[in-house]
């Protein structure tokens, strides 16, 4: 009977047992399943959102990327990097040199004297500290420190410089693209229409209401129409090749041309004279000049005479059968008056001179070049700006006009006063408005944000300011 009972126990508890696996079972199958499920629902939309990421739709989007991917502002950004390493590295010259220095000799002396042999064992180490400091060596180190403080400035300039030239770039290319589909989508339907009116022409040539000039007039517009649309399909291409390699990105369907708040001088004189004083290419072409000329004073430094100061202190210990030590002091200063040079490395020293003159004078002229080529970027670009003005003035007048004299068409069509290819005529005229007008806007923020890069208020942040702080 307690036989019994115990087996009866040990069944029950095992019974017990699998019913609770069971169940744990059923509900972890029940939670993997809502998670399957989960993942199945929210699968889509995530593909959905890394898809939309691969496209920009606005012009914010579109600097942000191109300011994170973009290759070459990621090496002008390494230059800025170099220049202030070498300002860095020039300044130390300044700071003494120290030097330790620790040595060790084991030494075995045998000497032999009538047949009797002794044997010396000692072991001497040496230990020294030196300091050296240039105390004069004709400012050569303040004209290089100089000269590094100057290339420092210069290649922050240029990369505000690059930082511009990349704003236009990007929005160049999308601007392009904009205004690139408006033009692909008129030409397209003005294709069509021109089409008609040669069907039309033919047909009342073989009626013997038209002429044979008519005819081929048409056709010759046509055959136009299809020319005008595969040029602006590749300028199109262009621009999105464009778009895509400085972004990394391609652009939306529904893009628009953005509305950007920049603070353009009143004239053209104004520009000029800010661009003078300003323009990032101007600042960096003179820093460079300053740079050049520090180059060349501490090239001709080398001429001068160089005094160094040198503290040395050292210590010789010496073990064998009897220790000793001798501990070395010494302070000197030494003069040195150059009269021939001519290492291998630098050559000769007035050769030397000679050349660092070249550069500063290259330098001057090519600060001199600047000015005059961003002056005359400063004419070019206003005198667009003020064209791209008036255009839009002008086009947006013959949109309206027209507008209404495609309706006007329409209703005397329906009247049976004008025929289908005068509605054509009207609607061609309707989409060359438009397309002359996107064209005009698209030059005239060209022509405003390059106003601003040449004044030198160009900037990621001037741009979106007025939004938000980036």
């Amino acid at each position: 009977m307690l036989c019994w009972y115990k087996i009866n126990c040990f069944l029950k508890e095992e019974m017990s047992v699998k019913v609770y696996f069971l169940l744990f079972s059923l509900v972890v199958v029940h939670c993997y399943a809502d998670d399957g499920a989960h993942k199945k629902r929210v699968k889509a939309p995530d593909k959905q959102a890394a898809v939309s990421k691969n496209y920009v739709s606005t012009f914010e989007e579109a600097i942000i990327a191109a300011y994170n991917t973009n290759k070459g502002w990621f090496a002008s950004q390494t230059d800025k990097r170099t220049a202030e390493e070498a300002l860095t590295q020039a300044k130390m010259m300044f700071l003494p040199s120290i030097q330790g220095r620790i040595s060790s000799e084991r030494n075995r002396d045998e000497v032999e004297q009538f047949t009797v042999r002794q044997t010396e064992k000692k072991t001497t180490t040496k230990m020294d500290i030196s300091i050296s400091q240039n105390l004069f060596n004709g400012f050569s180190t303040v004209s290089r420190i100089s000269a590094s403080e100057s290339a420092a400035k210069a290649a922050y300039h240029k990369l505000k410089f690059e930082e511009q030239r990349l704003i236009i770039r990007v929005l160049d290319a999308y601007a392009g693209i904009w205004a690139g589909r408006q033009k692909v989508a008129a030409l397209k339907k003005k294709e069509e229409n021109l089409k008609k009116t040669a069907e039309s022409k033919n047909a009342s040539l073989e009626a013997g209401a038209g002429t044979p000039a008519e005819v081929a007039q048409a056709s010759a517009n046509h055959q136009r129409a299809i020319y005008e649309r595969i040029e602006a399909e590749t300028e199109l291409f262009t621009s999105e090749s464009e778009f895509e390699k400085l972004t990394g990105l391609r652009a939306s369907e529904d893009m628009e041309l953005p509305d950007l708040q920049l603070d353009l001088p009143k004239s053209l004189d104004e520009l000029v004279a800010q661009a003078m004083s300003a323009n990032h290419n101007i600042r960096s072409s003179r820093l460079e000049e300053q740079a050049e000329v520090s180059n060349l004073n501490a090239t001709k430094g080398a001429l001068s005479p160089s005094c160094d100061l040198s503290l040395r202190s050292g210590r010789n210990l010496t073990k064998r059968k009897y220790n000793d030590s001798q501990n070395t002091y010494t302070a000197s200063i030494d003069v040195t008056v150059p009269i021939f040079s001519n290492s291998p490395s630098s050559g000769n020293t007035y050769s030397a001179i000679a050349i660092a003159n070249q550069r500063a004078l290259k330098a001057k002229f090519t600060a001199e070049d600047t000015m005059l080529e961003v002056k005359k970027e400063c004419i070019v670009n206003w005198n667009k700006y003020i064209s791209a003005n008036a255009m839009i003035k002008a086009s947006r007048s013959a949109v309206k006009s027209a507008e209404l004299s495609s309706e006007s068409n329409f209703e005397e069509n329906t009247m049976g006063i004008k025929s289908n290819t005068e509605i054509l005529d009207g609607e061609n005229q309707l989409l060359d408005a438009r397309v002359t007008y996107a064209n005009s806007r698209k030059q005239k923020i060209l022509a405003a944000t390059t106003i601003s890069a040449l004044s030198g208020n160009l900037s990621l942040g001037s741009l979106f300011k007025k939004r938000r702080n980036i």
